[in-house]
């Protein structure tokens, strides 16, 4: 499957394949880590966070911290969003 413009490939344990739209990306100093924000186009209230590497490699985000992290730059992105309407 190759991905769109704006999408990323996410495989699942079962080596299923999944379409996902980029939300944002963003990327932490202290950490030295990246981090795509993404959703499915069936379920686009669903958001996934992933960090990756520079090959583009996804780790899902499952430490508490991160996804504290994640969350509060999830709630910045929206309130801004929401600013602009």
């Amino acid at each position: 499957m190759e991905p769109k413009e704006n999408q990323i490939i996410v495989v699942d344990e079962d080596g299923v394949e999944y379409a996902m739209e980029i939300l944002f990306t963003y990327e932490n100093d202290e950490r030295c880590a990246k981090y795509v924000l993404c959703f499915s186009e069936d379920a686009p209230d669903d958001i996934y966070a992933f960090r990756y590497d520079d090959e583009h490699n996804l780790t899902e985000v499952t430490d508490d911290e991160e996804l504290d992290e994640v969350e509060e730059v999830l709630n910045a992105y929206q309130d801004e969003f929401d600013e602009e309407d």
